[in-house]
Order: C-alpha cells, then structure tokens, then sequence
C-alpha cells in the first residue's frame, strides 16, 4: 500500500515548479524588453546596438590616446592605403589635435538613433554644431552619416 501512495502529487509539484520557471521566464523577458524600450525611448543605449555603440566608443577611445592611425582604421582606411575620398590629411583636418573634435571631454551624445543597417550617433563637442556618426552594422566601419535621419524622404522637385 505504501508504494501505491509514494508518487502521489509528484505530477502536482513537478507541474508547479514547470508553470513557475516558465513564468519567471516570461517577466525576466519583459523586465528586460521595457528596459530596452526605455531606453532606445529615452536614452541613448539599445541593447540591438550594443557592437555598434562599442565599435563608436572604441574610436573616441583611439582618438584620445592619440592613436589616429588605428582611428583611421576604423573608417575602412589605411595610411598606405587611403580612402579615395577621404585621406589620412582630411581626418586629421577632422578629427586631429586642431580639428573641431579635439577635445573629447567636452562630446556631448543627444541621441542615437537605430537604423536597418547601422546606427546615427549624434553629437557635438561643445561648439553646437552637430556631428552624425555613421556605424555600419555588417563590417563595424565608421562614417559621416549623410543624413541626420535614418530613411529620408526627399521633396520632388516642384516645377515653376
């Protein structure tokens, strides 16, 4: 008779504790999905972008450290080889010791915005002038973003 008893309400509990981890479960996934929310609405981090956001962060790192070669790099640029639009001589013009971006305490990121294929960081470095950062997603290469919106809608021109 005892082992008759022994199993019963092992499915209960075994049940229970299933019901309880998939709970769990789901409230980490919403804790976590209003967390990303709040702050791709509010903030200037989203969890989607975390490589992109890293890959701009490496590059001010670089650019304080005085490393401009390896900056340069990130732009799919080599000093041997540079990129036909923009030479090694135009990003320092741009981002060397008198460029407009030369002092990094004062980089100042207003928002960022997610795009389908990269990130727009836009910033400024105390003169307010805006700067947009482009962060490809595919290779992690840098650029001017060359507009301040992800998906702009150009006017057609109207005739006369």
């Amino acid at each position: 008779m005892s082992d008759f008893l022994s199993q019963y309400g092992a499915a209960d509990h075994t049940r229970e504790k299933v019901v309880r981890w998939i709970l769990i479960a789901i409230a980490a996934v919403a804790v976590v999905w209003a967390a990303d929310w709040t702050l791709t609405t509010y903030g200037t981090f989203n969890i989607r972008d975390v490589r992109q956001q890293w890959r701009a962060h490496r590059f001010f790192h670089l650019l304080g450290e005085k490393q401009y070669e390896a900056a340069y790099g990130m732009w799919g640029c080599d000093v041997a080889k540079p990129c036909r639009d923009y030479s090694f001589p135009k990003f320092m013009e741009d981002w060397g010791p008198k460029g407009p971006a030369a002092d990094l305490s004062k980089k100042h990121v207003h928002a960022v915005r997610h795009c389908q294929t990269g990130i727009i960081e836009v910033m400024d470095f105390g003169t307010g002038d805006t700067l947009n950062l482009w962060v490809e997603s595919k290779d992690l290469t840098l650029s001017f973003a060359p507009w301040p919106v992800c998906n702009p809608r150009l006017q057609a021109p109207t005739s006369p």
